[in-house]
């Protein structure tokens, strides 16, 4: 048993005054001689002894009485723990897209918010909210209530480290508090890759699992483009299952929000299956691919984004050779010849390709500006001159880090072997050729080259042109340069599809989409004014905000804090115009509804426990809690004792 206020014990001290006053109150009888007192001394001694044991039951019960009352004041109760103590529970309740499935009583999100608002009875606790986004502190009954009600699902989950990490900071602003602390989650295995750190946070957890009716969920897992011509664009869509599945799932393909086609994606006893559209080239694509599931919502549709094709800038740098004009024509290119004498450095950097035409030297500013060009991705093909100095260009090689020009033979030799297995060729015969007429070159420029291959071959088995595989953009060698008076290669079927694929290549495809998550950044090509900044518009929310940039002399780097929180597509805005249109989607790790054993993430830690509903979990934190209380039994034994006490003057006769 406990007291409330203990304090109020120390008036037991006062029942001795009682005590005195009754030892003072038996006073010794006095003898009084009287004749024929025979009869009269019997009842003397009768009623002496009635008095005293009157005097003593009155005593008693008046000692009773006030002790009663005096324990009824300091209120005492019986409970685990002390009513000083403040009592605070902890909710984490996951408001991610997984949380979107179906269980017994609805969407498990809505079911669980519903029945913390039907548990949440405690008068002596106060309650603190963990979502994914948010943090809520300390909210009375009424509050909760109105949080849970508004709760809105959020695309990044986090995972159970960070969620004790908030739960720790919560309690370490509470002095002299029980914590309790109740995770409720589906708890899906993905987000479950790293085992919680429990001894980091002082309170007890309860975690409760909620569990899906349907465990299989089919979604678009994401799109790509398989083959990209100069009319069409073939588009594979990967859709996926969270079990293996034999169905088959009608997938449709929207532009604009204009259906443009249908198909089914079949499933054979496998978790993935893939679909493909072709769509034409000729303008802006806004797609959206899109599925029919009741599992989950989230993941039924899929936002991309295929910008018309562009013109590729092409730049010369030193002899004027008109094959190349002729290869590069006005209608998909922008080609410039420019002697190195009147280079302008500046339009370097937005080159897509540029070819170094037989050039004796390479000087130090252009061998600086190159490498910075090709670390952004730029493609670059070296043809030699018949005067190089080899110097030179292994100064340039070493600084690309290509590898080392060796030797120059001037012997003929002849170009008899295609590599049509290089992605440069992979799609550009119908069928291999063995008899044609051979190009030859009279001059080559042997060089030791780092993770190179051939794109096609002299009879000496030694390359004629090669691709050195660069982190981002492509580097392509000539062993030879390429003039009538050396080699008559330009004159040749090959060279056509040699140097447009070099060109085509090198047109990075913009990307179709982005990932919804915590931070973004996306690279647009334009220039904009000093005062001038980009925006970024939702037109179905209506949603617009300025993200953070940086402004280069070609391009406006944008990064996204947290911007975007809703798949869809986005118009980047330039002193209001559109640009360029993005597309975001929802991470698709929670579409797969396969979940983790409790039992493997707390491994019989004391201070946890499990659930089986949040009922349950209600009733064990309100049964910890409960304070049994006692004043109203210490006054009605003191009532009980006044009665006793009347009861005794009353009838007790002396």
């Amino acid at each position: 048993m406990q007291f409330k206020h203990p304090e109020i014990l120390y008036a037991l001290l006062l029942l001795i005054i009682p005590i005195l006053v009754h030892l003072f109150q038996l006073q010794r009888f006095v003898k009084v001689p009287f004749t024929n007192v025979k009869i009269l001394k019997t009842i003397e001694k009768q009623t002496r002894k009635s008095a005293r044991l009157k005097k003593w039951l009155i005593l008693i019960t008046r000692l009773l009485i006030f002790t009663c009352l005096i324990i009824a004041f300091a209120q005492p109760y019986f409970s685990k723990y002390s009513t000083h103590q403040n009592f605070n529970t902890t909710i984490y309740l996951d408001n991610s897209f997984s949380m979107q499935a179906k269980g017994e009583s609805g969407e498990l999100l809505k079911s669980a918010a519903q029945q913390i608002i039907e548990n949440n009875i405690n008068p002596n606790s106060t309650i603190s909210l963990i979502t994914n986004d948010k943090v809520f502190e300390n909210l009375d009954t009424k509050s909760l209530k109105e949080e849970l009600i508004n709760l809105k699902y959020y695309p990044n989950k986090a995972n159970l480290n960070t969620i004790i990490l908030k739960a720790n900071r919560l309690e370490a602003n509470k002095e002299n508090t029980l914590n309790k602390l109740i995770l409720i989650s589906d708890f899906q295995s993905v987000n479950s890759i790293q085992k919680a750190d429990f001894s980091k946070i002082n309170a007890s957890i309860n975690f409760v699992k909620l569990v899906p009716k349907e465990v299989n969920n089919y979604y678009i897992d994401s799109v790509s483009i398989e083959e990209n011509s100069t009319s069409n664009t073939i588009v594979n869509v990967f859709i996926k299952s969270s079990q293996k599945s034999s169905s088959s799932i009608p997938v449709s393909l929207l532009n604009n929000s204009k259906l443009l086609g249908k198909t089914t994606s079949k499933f054979i006893n496998s978790n993935n299956s893939t679909v493909q559209f072709t769509i034409p080239n000729s303008t802006n694509f806004i797609g959206e691919i899109s599925l029919i599931d009741d599992a989950l919502q989230f993941d039924n549709s899929f936002f991309f984004s295929i910008s018309k094709p562009e013109k590729i800038n092409v730049l010369s740098i030193g002899n004027t050779s008109e094959f190349l004009s002729k290869i590069y024509s006005e209608n998909e290119f922008i080609f410039t010849p420019t002697p190195l004498q009147i280079l302008n450095y500046n339009k370097i950097q937005d080159q897509h390709l540029i070819i170094l035409n037989e050039l004796e030297n390479i000087p130090t500013e252009l061998i600086n500006s190159l490498q910075e060009f090709t670390k952004k991705g730029g493609s670059l093909v070296i043809i030699p001159s018949e005067n190089s100095t080899i110097n030179s260009y292994n100064s340039f090689f070493q600084n690309l880090n290509l590898g080392k020009i060796t030797s120059k033979t001037e012997t003929e030799h002849k170009i008899i072997t295609i590599n049509y297995e290089h992605p440069l060729l992979k799609d550009v015969f119908e069928k291999r050729v063995d008899n044609f007429q051979y190009p030859k070159t009279n001059l080559q420029y042997h060089a030791n080259l780092k993770n190179s291959s051939s794109i096609i071959i002299l009879d000496n088995n030694q390359p004629f042109i090669s691709s050195i595989n660069n982190l981002n953009g492509a580097i392509y060698w000539v062993t030879s340069p390429l003039n009538n008076k050396i080699s008559d290669f330009t004159q040749s079927p090959l060279v056509v599809p040699i140097f447009y694929n070099f060109a085509k290549k090198s047109l990075k495809t913009t990307k179709l989409y982005y990932t919804i998550k915590p931070e973004n950044d996306i690279e647009v090509k334009t220039s904009i004014g000093k005062d001038k900044v980009l925006k970024m518009l939702n037109e179905k929310t209506s949603l617009e905000f300025i993200p953070l940039q940086i402004s280069s002399q070609n391009k406006v780097k944008l990064t996204l804090n947290n911007h975007i929180l809703q798949s869809g597509f986005y118009s980047i805005l330039s002193e209001n115009k559109p640009i360029k249109t993005t597309a975001f989607n929802y991470n698709r790790e929670e579409s797969d509804l396969n979940t983790v054993h409790i039992e493997s993430l707390i491994e019989n830690k004391k201070n946890v426990t499990i659930s089986s509903s949040i009922t349950g979990a209600f009733n064990e934190i309100n049964n910890q809690q409960k304070i049994n209380w006692l004043f109203k039994w210490f006054l009605a034994f003191s009532v009980l004792f006044l009665l006793i006490e009347m009861l005794i003057l009353k009838y007790f006769k002396k």
